[in-house]
């Protein structure tokens, strides 16, 4: 296939700079005292027009009821905010309060603290799905609005059973909030139509027609389908703009591509504009997406009818990651064994740049994984999308539950072997098993009373519930269970950490028996204070995961074999969990916290990240740790399988370009779930670490996700310049 490279164009430039000065939450602003305080996460913001909506609906029926109505009073009371040149409208209202202003905020979420909602306090994740934008597109949001009123007028409710069960009146209750709540977005467009038709009247040519041609637009678009591949990317654009979270764009090459080459064809749409397009559209993330989060989109793979999916808009979205260059949107392209070459050098070449965009997901293992292990129909597994940092769930059908239940894989071992002495390794191994499991069932257990808590209160956004499979058929909400699918994705902390772990106690007490299990731990918990040496040993000596070594591999495979069995029909609640390894940057603040440890690792430092080597311990070469990473079955632990590679920008340029995409295409063949790069060379970060003011820019891959260096604690710095670099 042919592509265009499209240069970025002057109005990109420009609204990149604005846009990176608009009010999105940094990591500071999680604090009690910020401006914008959060709404259950960290990343969701409690505003002004949610507060004084939930205080003024205070006789509502429900408190389900009242949180919809002040979702809704939070869109009518937000102003619409129109940039100069841009091409596509929506954005977050998060102005700036006047003194006034910010008193009444603070009573309010002083008297939000006190509902079932508690400010601060951490409950399940509205967000981290993806949408059925299809759907919005097909039918539009009266579409939507005319489905539910049919179930409405369907219901029962005079002779509604009363006990043990209401289903006929919570449906009819779960149907009243989602109409709230979309008349709600639907009013918001209109003012913003009325507004950009406003600003047409005192605004010169060229931007007049502009302007008059966003307000028709808004006029029709999102209440009505979409025709045309401006309207499509308005539509979903603007319906995005009113959540507060992570909402990626799902699969774009797929769902806009009909109205692509339908506008291509009948000469009423230019590749030009459309790149432009497309770069203002992914623009808009980073208008959403708050510090140490994630938002993107996934392009390539096959469909439902097994054909590649690789057009003009696969490569469109993947220069868009280029001409942007910023943390989000987090792009990926999902790779098959028909993927074509050029479109992975085209990949190749912009990581070359230092993006860290796009990661890299193997879509036959993954559709096979979701088919085979979870149940999920082939015709939807196809739809994948990495929910926000690498954790997969289902477009349009599931709700997934990801970093709720976070389990600290080195901790849990030193509190084993601080407790007993074992006879052998193998009662050690089991013990250290059983107590992951009691942690996990305790946690999950945990997680699940705050699903239960989250389905009455009406924890989520209703109008997200109307692209969602098949809330609307059953009346429910994702909490409720009205999705299709849905999984809970306990994460594994420090992988590699255990494993080194487990390594050096083998050899150290078991094998050779240089040291009792009760010394060692007691090494550790000093910090190895006094026994250098042997820290020294077991850092250039023992066997380290990552390096093909059977004995390593085998007892990674062995860890990461009976990880999952813990999972199968032995936890309390979940039928089907989807585990993973994805760490975020839990690697980083747990391991902050915790001792030394039995692999060498000093106490306050990273642990590993993802299901990688231990930082540094992988010596002998990138081929080497592939081997290592795919020498085990990772197909079942969807819940985020995040492989860190850094390589000089020189082996992924020239001839030397061609060796990479070999490692791509083994990794892939052997079963490797995910991969992402950094290009980005030793020198560069440690200086950056050192005069930051000088890499602001800086970009690196974290857990999953990307960030600018410079923001990043210096735990986490350091476990990324500790990084091997091939």
């Amino acid at each position: 296939m042919n592509r265009e490279a499209y240069k970025i164009t002057p109005r990109i430039q420009a609204l990149k700079a604005i846009y990176r000065t608009l009010p999105v939450p940094r990591m500071a602003d999680s604090s009690p005292s910020a401006a914008y305080k959060p709404y259950c996460t960290g990343d969701r913001l409690v505003t002004l027009g949610f507060l004084r909506g939930f205080d003024k609906n205070v006789k509502a029926l429900t408190t389900r009821l009242r949180t919809s109505l002040a979702e809704a009073e939070e869109l009518y009371q937000a102003k619409p905010q129109i940039l100069d040149g841009e091409l596509l409208l929506g954005h977050l209202y998060l102005p700036e309060y006047t003194a006034e202003e910010q008193a009444e905020y603070d009573a309010l979420c002083e008297k939000f603290s006190m509902s079932a909602h508690t400010l601060l306090q951490r409950q399940p994740r509205k967000d981290h799905i993806g949408l059925d934008f299809e759907k919005l597109l097909r039918v539009g949001i009266n579409g939507l609005r005319n489905e539910i009123r049919e179930r409405m007028e369907g219901l029962d409710l005079t002779g509604a059973n009363l006990y043990p069960e209401l289903e006929p009146i919570k449906q009819y209750e779960f149907y009243q909030c989602c109409l709230i709540e979309l008349d709600a977005v639907s009013d918001l467009a209109a003012r913003y139509a009325t507004e950009a038709f406003r600003l047409a009247e005192e605004t010169p040519e060229p931007r007049r027609s502009e302007l008059k041609r966003l307000g028709k637009m808004l006029q029709k678009v999102p209440d009505e389908p979409a025709e045309s591949f401006y309207e499509a990317v308005q539509s979903v654009q603007f319906f995005l703009s009113t959540l507060f979270g992570l909402y990626p764009l799902g699969r774009p090459d797929r769902y806009l591509y009909p109205y692509y080459e339908k506008d291509i064809r009948n000469g009423i749409l230019t590749k030009e504009f459309a790149q432009e397009l497309i770069d203002n559209f992914c623009l808009c993330i980073s208008d959403r997406v708050f510090s140490r989060a994630a938002c993107g989109f996934i392009v390539g793979g096959k469909d439902a009818n097994g054909a590649v999916v690789e057009n003009d808009l696969t490569y469109m979205f993947l220069t868009s990651l280029d001409h942007l260059k910023l943390p989000d949107p987090n792009g990926a392209l999902a790779v098959c064994k028909e993927t074509s070459q050029d479109l992975l050098n085209y990949c190749a070449e912009i990581l070359s740049h230092g993006t860290t965009h796009p990661a890299l997901y193997n879509d036959d293992a993954i559709v096979g994984s979701l088919i085979k292990h979870y149940g999920v129909a082939p015709t939807d597994a196809v739809n994948y999308i990495h929910s926000t940092c690498a954790e997969i769930s289902v477009i349009g059908k599931s709700k997934t539950h990801t970093t709720l239940v976070r389990i600290d894989l080195p901790r849990l071992l030193a509190e084993v072997t601080a407790t007993s002495e074992f006879e052998s390794f193998e009662a050690l191994y089991d013990a250290y098993l059983r107590c992951i499991q009691t942690y996990a069932k305790q946690k999950i257990t945990n997680c699940a009373i705050r699903l239960l808590e989250a389905a009455r209160i009406g924890n989520e956004a209703m109008r997200i519930c109307a692209l969602i499979d098949d809330c609307i058929a059953r009346g429910k909400s994702i909490y409720e269970g009205g999705e299709t699918y849905m999984f809970e994705q306990p994460i594994f902390v420090g992988f590699a950490t255990a494993v080194d772990s487990l390594l050096a106690i083998s050899e150290l007490v078991y094998m050779k028996k240089e040291l009792s299990l009760k010394e060692f731990s007691h090494i550790t918990k000093t910090n190895f204070r006094g026994h250098e040496p042997l820290r020294q040993r077991i850092l250039h000596k023992l066997p380290h995961y990552g390096n093909d070594m059977p004995e390593a591999d085998r007892m990674a495979a062995r860890f990461a074999s009976t990880l999952q069995e813990l999972f199968q029909n032995r936890v309390p609640l979940w039928d089907l969990m989807m585990p993973g390894t994805f760490s975020y940057i839990n690697h980083a603040t747990l391991g902050e916290k915790m001792e030394a440890t039995f692999d060498g690792r000093l106490a306050g430092t990273s642990y590993s990240d993802g299901c990688g080597p231990v930082q540094g311990r992988d010596v002998s070469g990138p081929t080497a740790l592939l081997l290592s990473l795919t020498s085990w079955d990772q197909s079942r632990l969807l819940g985020g399988m995040v492989v860190n590679m850094k390589f000089g920008k020189e082996q992924l340029s020239g001839a030397k370009r061609e060796n990479f995409l070999t490692l791509v295409w083994a990794f892939m063949e052997r079963g490797g779930i995910e991969m992402q790069i950094n290009v980005v060379d030793r020198a560069t970060l440690e200086d950056a670490k050192k005069n930051p003011e000088a890499h602001r820019d800086l970009i690196v891959r974290i857990g999953g996700y990307s960030d600018y260096f410079t923001r990043l604690s210096p735990v986490l710095q350091q476990e990324i310049i500790d990084r091997t670099e091939y």
